[in-house]
Order: C-alpha cells, then structure tokens, then sequence
C-alpha cells in the first residue's frame, strides 16, 4: 500500500516560507495532529533547521554512532530526510539526538558520494537507494511503505521538495498555517515551481491563534 502524503507548511497570506516569525508551537502541533509514521524533509532544510536551533560544533559520541532500538509501540515518527549529494554528513547525530523522532533513514541515488553511503553504513543509518541522478521520491515513498511499514508521511520542508511532489503528483494532503503578513518580494514562494493546475477540496478551515488559519485542502 502506497503511504498517504501531506504537504504541510507555515506560510504568510503570499505563500512565502521566511521572512516572517512561525509559531512553532502551532506548526508542530498541526503536523503530529496528523499522526505520521514519518516527517520528510530536504537536506537543506535539515541543515538549516540544526544551524539555527541546535549548537553546530556538539561532536559525536560514540552512542550516536549506533543506531538506537527501534520499539514496536513507540508512536514517535521516524525523520525522513532526502540527501543524494551527502550535505548532511557528520551532522546526522543532531537528528537521531531529536527527542520527538524514533529513528533517522536517508534517501539517497545512484549518484550519491560513496563516502557518504559509508558515513551511512558505519552508522547503521537505514537508507533507500532510488533514482539515477536525484532520488526517485515516489518509488523512494513506496519503499518506506514496503520496507517500514509506513502508512503516512508528513512533509515538513521548503518550497523545493514540497513542489515536486505536487509536480509528480505524489501529494494527497495540504495542510497549511496561514499567518497574517505579507512578505513580498526577495523571499522564495511555496508552490512557485509546483507544475501545471492542481484541483482542489478544501477539507478544514480552523482560525487559530493571533490571526493564524489552518487550512487543509486534498486533491479531488
């Protein structure tokens, strides 16, 4: 069974992703509302995410080199992170450390850097190995279905992946946090490259708090 997948994203009243101050509280409340069996993001934003919250030079321990048992029960998501160019490498431990994910697996492609498959495999990092140049999201998505057993994936990432998988068609939910400003111009907008017409339902529409809406939308 192919695992559902829902955009989910905080954005100002023009669609951009920065240049504005996320409720972070309300973000991921939203996104673990929608209980997933795993958050995807892109390498970048990853990267970004350990550069402005966590402390870069935090060395790895020995500990983090393993990977840590994985409990049946545990209803923590697992951290899905796309890295076919190995922008992540020796920063991983930051997210295996997260304490609201169980486990970390990469998704990578033929044209991965082989040092990094081994910075991977020494770790005892999980990793799918799908398509040529760029990972094969949608055969890299099935896989977590089949491998996993994961049935849901919440993508919280930047306007990059979030297009592709409405370019190919991969996405079935949008969820997004509306926030009450305009960026204009300078700030890159989600959806910008997302294709041709996308049809839509929209399936909630919830004020939140300080002007913020939640809105949901699914394809017809």
């Amino acid at each position: 069974m192919y695992p559902e997948v829902i955009i989910h994203n905080s954005v100002s009243l023009d669609h951009a992703v920065r240049g504005f101050e996320v409720d972070l509280g309300l973000h991921y409340g939203a996104l673990l509302a929608f209980e997933p069996g795993a958050v995807l993001a892109g390498s970048t934003t990853a990267k970004t995410g350990i550069e402005l919250f966590m402390e870069i030079n935090e060395t790895e321990t020995e500990a983090d080199r393993h990977r840590p048992a994985v409990l049946p029960d545990d209803p923590r998501p697992v951290s899905v992170i796309v890295d076919s160019r190995g922008v992540l490498k020796d920063l991983l431990h930051f997210y295996r450390n997260m304490e609201h994910t169980k486990d970390v697996i990469v998704l990578v492609s033929e044209a991965t850097p082989e040092d990094y498959l081994d910075y991977l495999r020494e770790r005892e990092y999980p990793f799918i190995r799908c398509g040529t140049d760029r990972v094969d999201l949608k055969g890299a998505i099935r896989e977590l279905g089949e491998r996993f057993g994961i049935t849901r994936v919440v993508s919280d990432s930047g306007p990059d992946l979030n297009d592709v998988l409405i370019r190919e068609g991969i996405a079935d939910t949008i969820s997004l946090i509306v926030h009450p400003v305009i960026v204009g111009e300078g700030e890159k907008k989600l959806f910008g490259r997302a294709g041709g017409r996308t049809a839509l339902e929209l399936r909630k529409a919830v004020p939140m708090e300080q002007g913020t809406v939640h809105l949901v939308y699914a394809k017809k």
